[in-house]
């Protein structure tokens, strides 16, 4: 298994602007040419994008882009062969109805997966805009969701514990608008998660339950009003996460693989 693997999507060239050191030598593959990608997914679209991951693990981390490409997370999941969970940490549900039939959405994946993905059993959703609780609604168990407030009036053990549970293996999804803009500069309203926080919920979450892949998205390029000083937020909070889950998927495979 390849747990420290990081493959880089480049949609909107974010992440050229934000000037990551740590993806040199990385795998980058350039998305920018595929039409029919943003905040919407087409069929077309999702083949070709398929095709260009197809070869790279599912484990590992896989960095996404902006959070207008979120639903490029669905495309990794297809992956999956065995039954697994997903927690999705972000300020926004994505289990929007479909607007153009079963098109694959940044606002609707989360829901596309649970239809189409039979293999995924359950979700679970933290760190979301209140009023955003109804979108959830319509799958029974399959989803829990604890929304920003929740999260405010509780430490950082409740993420782990709603994870508890289970066993299945995890697929974590994360997307930085979850974070207050002193941690993250992304192009969609944000939420009121600390880094540290952040941090160390997912540490719990690593030592209770076996983690699949990583994916995290949640950039913003200068097309979309990104600025140098956003840049230079959002590289030292990739830095610190790529760091982190760097060695939180080793430690989990070392616990978990044996």
């Amino acid at each position: 298994m390849v747990t420290s693997a990081h493959t880089v999507l480049s949609f909107s060239g974010a992440y050229a602007e934000t000037g990551l050191p740590f993806m040199e030598g990385e795998p980058l593959i350039d998305c920018s040419d595929i039409g029919g990608t943003v905040c919407y997914c087409d069929g077309e679209a999702e083949a070709e994008i398929l095709s260009r991951i197809v070869t790279r693990p599912v484990e590992g981390i896989h960095w996404i882009d902006s959070g207008d490409y979120h639903h490029v997370s669905a495309l990794w999941m297809s992956m999956v062969q065995s039954p697994f969970d997903l927690l999705l940490l972000d300020n926004h549900p994505d289990m929007q109805e479909p607007a153009f039939g079963g098109i694959l959405s940044c606002g609707g994946w989360v829901r596309t997966a649970l239809e189409r993905y039979p293999l995924l059993e359950e979700v679970v959703i933290a760190g979301i805009d209140p009023s955003l609780q109804s979108e959830c609604e319509g799958f029974g168990e399959r989803v829990k969701v604890f929304d920003r407030d929740q999260l405010k009036r509780h430490d950082s053990k409740v993420i782990p514990a709603l994870l508890s549970d289970r066993s299945l293996p995890l697929y974590i999804s994360l997307d930085k608008d979850v974070l207050t803009s002193d941690y993250a500069r992304t192009d969609w309203d944000q939420g009121n998660m600390t880094l540290e926080y952040l941090l160390e919920s997912l540490q719990g979450v690593f030592s209770a339950r076996k983690v699949i892949g990583v994916d995290i998205c949640g950039e913003i390029p200068s097309h979309k009003g990104g600025t140098p000083s956003d840049f230079s937020v959002n590289a030292s909070t990739d830095r610190i996460l790529q760091e982190f889950f760097v060695k939180e998927l080793e430690k989990n495979r070392n616990r978990f693989d044996k």
